[in-house]
């Protein structure tokens, strides 16, 4: 027979915020979040420059808690050597974790390019393009692009008809063929967009 729902302890408050031992918080065994390796070098850094990051989300579960936002958080500040985390605990049960679980990774938002490309830019009047590369998600010619974004003047253009319109493509594949498309873009050189079709084999501007 399955155990029964783990539910918090009528007292235990909606929610509230406290350093908690790091030792006392263990991963959601659903938790589905992975960062890249060099993503998470990143946060490890600015953490480790800034000492301010986001509180972790974690619900109580006896004694310990589970976390349902902030795994990589936590394994940064670990690697750091912290004892502690700042955390928002939330009463919740295990329906609700696992609804939160699923939802909190993916209610980011998007940047809007032009927006990043002005926040890079207003960035890289103080920072080199290096540091904003060590400092940031996007690489060194990410960033390059998003600078030379904010300086090109749009011209106004027609509208595109609708069957020319770009076209969000998602598909799923496992780390390792991710990590091997990854590397094949990168030898490929260019956007990652010219360099897909280019490993496609897929003519640039072409509208079929």
């Amino acid at each position: 027979m399955p155990d029964p729902p783990t539910r918090p302890t009528p007292q235990t408050p909606a929610q509230r915020t406290q350093a908690l031992p790091i030792d006392r918080l263990d991963a959601h065994p659903l938790n589905s979040n992975a960062m890249p390796k060099a993503l998470f070098d990143k946060l490890v850094g600015e953490i480790q420059r800034t000492g301010l990051y986001p509180p972790i989300i974690a619900r109580p579960i006896g004694e310990r808690y589970q976390v349902l936002d902030g795994h990589h958080r936590v394994m940064a500040l670990k690697r750091l050597g912290h004892t502690t985390a700042h955390t928002n605990l939330w009463a919740v049960d295990d329906e609700q974790a696992m609804l939160l679980l699923a939802s909190l990774n993916r209610m980011r938002g998007e940047d809007a390019p032009r927006k990043r490309a002005a926040l890079l830019d207003r960035l890289g009047k103080t920072m080199p393009v290096h540091e904003l590369a060590r400092r940031l998600p996007e690489d060194g010619p990410r960033v390059k692009k998003y600078l030379a974004l904010n300086a090109a003047t749009p011209s106004p253009q027609a509208p595109r008809p609708v069957d020319q319109m770009p076209v969000c493509l998602t598909f799923f594949v496992l780390p390792a063929q991710r990590r091997a498309i990854e590397k094949r873009l990168r030898d490929l050189g260019g956007t990652r967009e010219s360099a897909l079709l280019a490993l496609l084999n897929i003519p640039q501007g072409d509208n079929r």
